[in-house]
């Protein structure tokens, strides 16, 4: 059965995980989006050696595809490349969106991740609950949170979830009102054990790329040098 190296650089919380047939076999996190560069290497190498495995042995390699930071997307996405044409190994991008909703889309109401984009836009989308394919009811964007808020205005209640919730909870609750109800913010940031999970899943679909197919998401052009995100 597979197993599965899941990598997520796209926000300030850096995570690497294995998961396999039985579950999740290790992980390694740490905050602070500009240490990622330095962390990363090290943490696969300690993740391997928890684990008591090595690349070769793996199946494949997932990471989080983005939107997300410009510098972390383009880390993890290199490093997962990287990894698999050393190894030959099929790559999986798994949508950073869909990483932060998925472990709360059992609880019966759409999940809409939001992640900041710069100070002043987010990026957000809507999935259905309890749908095993993640079915998305408002695509990923980029806007600005009242913006935002309005894209999530037809559903009758949502979960919001992710650092981008919690820092403009103001703005969606003025124009969502009750309908609007916020995860704990444990659940604030995507985590290499998701992205793992969901890319041993699409492994089993045939849904894996070469690595040469695998690029970023960015959904927006970079911002100028200086500004959050870049």
């Amino acid at each position: 059965m597979a197993c599965v190296l899941g990598i997520e650089t796209a926000t300030p919380l850096l995570s690497v995980a294995i998961v396999g047939p039985e579950g999740l076999r290790a992980e390694r996190a740490a905050f602070g989006e500009r240490l990622h560069s330095v962390r990363l290497f090290p943490f696969i190498e300690e993740l391997l050696r928890d684990a008591g495995t090595h690349l070769e042995d793996l199946n494949g390699i997932a990471v989080s595809q983005g939107p997300g930071s410009f510098t972390g997307l383009r880390l993890g996405v290199v490093t997962a490349k990287t990894l698999a044409q050393v190894c030959a190994l099929p790559v999986i991008g798994i949508p950073t969106l869909l990483a932060l909703a998925a472990p709360l889309l059992s609880g019966g109401i759409p999940v809409c991740p939001v992640i900041i984009s710069r100070s002043d836009e987010v990026y957000a989308a809507a999935y259905a609950a309890a749908d095993p394919e993640a079915t998305l009811l408002v695509a990923p964007f980029a806007a600005p949170p009242a913006e935002a808020a309005q894209k999530f205005a037809s559903l009758a209640k949502l979960l919001l979830t992710g650092e981008g919730a919690w820092a403009f909870r103001e703005v969606f609750t003025e124009i969502l009102g009750e309908r609007a109800l916020f995860a704990p913010k444990v659940f604030n940031y995507p985590r290499a054990t998701t992205v793992a999970f969901l890319g041993r899943q699409r492994l089993a679909r045939g849904a894996a790329v070469t690595p040469f197919d695998l690029l970023p998401e960015y959904l927006r052009l970079p911002a100028i040098k200086g500004r959050r995100g870049t």
